[in-house]
């Protein structure tokens, strides 16, 4: 990948920074953009943008991510997630350029409780699942070389997450209601980023083994509850009177729907990796304490 010329855009998200830090260890010839040097709700601007370097891969890690705000602003989600993707894949096809797009286990109903595979019906229950899977379509349909990868509940060091708003009601409240019938892998950017390189390498490599869309998880799955009890026993010794309380999705005071099944089957990617991949607990339990340690400072 040393003489590849990468565009990354989303470098200051979760994902991006992660593959930011990790592609230029091993591309000099790489640009990121934010949404300062490439703003995808200007659909005008992104054709000129990228004629201007003309890229052979473009990895897009930018994406409206806010669930719930995106029910009040749906045109500016579509917009982001489906209409500037729509743009990028098709220069991506006039330019023989390599797409790398993230979607997301949202694609789904969540009425199924088996881990989703690649080929399963999509059928999104909110705008933000319905636009990513817009966005999908859009790359399909332009005919450019593209790789979708579906990840889910993803968290890191830095920016908004799951972990991290659950360490601040810990340190800020008693009570802390978490749903428990949500169920689903926790992901962090630094393994996606990694897992991510690993694809892009191999089908460089072997252009005629692209498997086009993937599920990108670690093993296993657990609940938001159970999730929130781990973070909390972390910090009990200082917050122990702090009480993490199981309650159902319906009893959410939001009426904004969410997948209860976000489960990814993942061994399509293990064989196409031809490896194991790993717990996800195995990643939580090394990457919680920096987190937690991060909060503070």
């Amino acid at each position: 990948m040393k003489k590849i010329k990468i565009l990354l855009i989303g470098k200051n998200g979760q994902i991006g920074s992660s593959i930011k830090k990790r592609l230029s260890k091993v591309n000099k010839n790489i640009t990121c953009w934010s949404k300062k040097e490439l703003n995808l709700e200007n659909l005008l601007s992104i054709q000129k943008k990228l004629n201007k370097i003309k890229p052979e891969i473009i990895i897009n890690a930018a994406a409206y991510t806010k669930v719930d705000d995106a029910e009040k602003n749906k045109n500016l989600c579509y917009k982001v997630n489906s209409l500037s993707t729509k743009k990028i894949a098709e220069w991506a096809y006039k330019n023989n350029s390599f797409l790398v797009y993230y979607s997301t286990d949202y694609v789904f109903s969540s009425k199924n409780n088996q881990p989703y595979k690649e080929n399963d019906k999509t059928k999104p229950i909110n705008v933000y699942g319905k636009s990513k899977l817009a966005g999908e379509k859009n790359i399909i349909s332009s005919k450019c070389k593209y790789l979708i990868l579906r990840v889910s509940w993803v968290y890191a060091d830095k920016g908004e997450n799951f972990p991290k708003k659950i360490i601040k009601k810990i340190r800020n409240e008693n009570e802390v209601p978490v749903v428990k019938d949500q169920i689903g892998t926790p992901n962090h950017a630094d393994f996606i980023s990694e897992i991510t390189l690993k694809i892009i390498q191999k089908i460089i490599k072997k252009p005629y083994t692209n498997p086009k869309i993937l599920n990108l998880s670690a093993r296993g799955y657990t609940s938001y509850y159970n999730l929130a009890k781990k973070i909390h026993e972390k910090l009990k010794k200082k917050y122990k009177n702090c009480n993490i309380n199981p309650i159902s999705t319906n009893k959410l005071i939001t009426k904004i729907k969410r997948p209860l099944n976000s489960k990814l089957n993942v061994s399509k990617l293990e064989k196409f990796l031809n490896i194991k991949l790993p717990d996800w607990e195995l990643i939580f339990n090394k990457k919680i304490n920096k987190i937690i340690k991060n909060y503070d400072n």
